[in-house]
C-alpha cells in the first residue's frame, strides 16, 4: 500500500500554515514525492495529529503506539507536520468527468475518490465508453445507442414491457430532494435492467449503476421483480433486500454473475417480457428500523411471500404465488424534466 517512487503535484496553501493574516499570497504548485506525506509505518497519507522522532520518522496517531517496536527514538508531536499535511492538497482524478470539488486535502483524497459521484461508469453495451452517470445517460440516449431512459419513482410498482430484441434497459430514479437545488441528473440514481439467457429461461436482473457503491453515504435500495402468466395469472417473484451496484466496467453484468428473476418462456408476451418492478430506497443505517420488511407487501388477495426477516440480509428469494388478474392500469405520464428521451411505464 506504499507510494514509493510515486510523485504527485500537491498545491501548498501558504495562508493555511500561519495564523497571521496574509494578503496577495497565492497557492504555489510544488512537485515532490508523495511518500513524504505518507506514514513511515502504514504508508497511508498522514493526517493530524502527526508525530516525528529523532530519526525523522513521521507517523500517524494510529501507528504512534507501535513505533517503539522498530525505533528507539522518542516520538514528539509535530505541529509543523500537522500544518503542512492540512495545507497540501490535490485535485480529484475525476475532474474531467465533472467533479467540481476543487482542491482536496491530500489525506482525504482517497476517501473522496471512493465516494465521488463523478467516478466513471462504463456503457452497458461494452462499447468502450466511460464517464460520469450524467455522461452515461447522455451517451445511452444519444446517437450512439438511441435508447430511451425509463423514468420511475421509488416505492411504487411499475409495469414494463421489455422487448427481447434489446438486452438491457436504463431506469432513472426520482430526484433526490436533498440535492434538488443543484438541478442536475447526477443526483438521480441510475439502474440497469439486464436480460440474459439462463438455461430455458430468461434471467432478468437489476443493478444500481455507480462506481461509488462502497461509500458509506451511498444510497441503498431493495427491489422486487415479478412476471405474471398471461393465462392463469400465476406470478413468479424475485425479491432482493439489498440491490447490488456495478460500475459496468465490463459492460452489462453477465446473467450468471448476479441474482436474477428466471422467466419461463410461457410467461412471455410475444417477444417481450411483461415485467413488474418495484424499487424501494432504504433508510440510512442510523435511521433504519430493524426487522421491518423493505418490500411493499402484495395485495391482500395474494398468498404471503416468504421474505427475509431483516431488510439488510444479503439473500434473495424466488417464489411462486397465485395472483388474480387485475384490470387495466391507467397510464399516468409525468412530464420529463430532461430533454433526453424518457419513457414513463405504467404504475400499478
Amino acid at each position: 500500500m506504499g507510494n514509493v517512487g510515486r510523485e504527485a503535484a500537491l498545491a501548498v496553501l501558504p495562508a493555511a500554515m500561519s495564523t497571521e493574516p496574509q494578503q496577495g499570497v497565492a497557492a504555489r504548485m510544488l512537485y515532490f514525492p508523495a511518500e513524504l506525506l505518507d506514514c513511515h509505518a502504514c504508508r497511508l497519507p498522514l493526517k493530524p495529529p502527526i508525530y516525528k522522532c529523532e530519526a525523522e520518522h513521521r507517523v500517524c496517531s494510529t501507528c504512534s503506539g507501535l513505533h517503539g517496536e522498530v525505533c528507539t527514538s522518542a516520538l514528539l508531536h509535530s505541529k509543523m507536520a500537522d500544518e503542512f499535511a492540512a495545507a497540501a492538497s490535490e485535485t480529484c482524478d475525476y475532474v474531467r468527468y465533472g467533479c467540481d470539488a476543487g482542491a482536496v486535502v491530500y489525506h482525504l483524497a482517497a476517501e473522496h475518490r471512493r465516494s465521488c459521484p463523478h467516478a466513471p461508469c462504463g456503457c452497458p453495451d461494452g462499447c468502450g465508453f466511460f464517464g460520469s452517470r450524467q455522461m452515461l445517460l447522455n451517451h445511452v440516449s444519444g446517437p450512439d445507442h438511441s435508447r430511451p431512459i425509463i423514468d420511475i419513482r421509488y416505492g411504487q410498482e411499475w409495469k414494463l414491457s421489455l422487448p427481447l430484441s434489446h438486452r438491457w434497459y436504463v431506469l432513472l430514479g426520482e430526484v433526490d430532494q436533498a440535492a434538488a437545488a443543484a438541478g442536475a441528473d447526477r443526483h438521480r440514481n441510475v439502474f440497469l435492467v439486464s436480460l440474459g439467457e439462463r438455461g430455458d429461461t430468461t434471467a432478468v436482473s437489476v443493478v444500481c449503476v455507480r462506481a461509488d457503491g462502497g461509500a458509506p453515504e451511498a444510497a441503498q435500495f431493495s427491489c422486487r421483480l415479478a412476471v405474471e402468466h398471461p393465462g392463469d395469472g400465476t406470478r413468479v417473484i424475485f425479491e432482493s433486500p439489498l440491490m447490488s451496484s456495478s460500475s459496468l466496467s465490463g459492460g452489462a453484468p453477465a446473467a450468471g454473475n448476479v441474482r436474477a428473476l428466471p422467466v419461463p418462456n410461457e410467461y412471455l408476451s410475444g417477444d417481450s417480457i411483461p415485467l413488474s418492478i418495484h424499487i424501494h430506497k432504504l433508510e440510512p443505517p442510523s435511521a433504519a428500523v430493524p426487522d421491518i420488511p423493505t418490500a411493499v407487501p402484495l395485495p391482500p388477495t395474494t398468498p404471503a411471500v416468504a421474505t427475509p426477516s431483516h431488510p439488510h440480509s444479503a439473500a434473495a428469494t424466488v417464489t411462486l404465488a397465485l395472483h388474480s388478474p387485475t384490470g387495466d392500469q391507467s397510464n399516468k405520464k409525468r412530464k420529463a424534466t430532461n430533454p433526453r428521451k424518457y419513457s414513463t411505464p405504467n404504475r400499478s
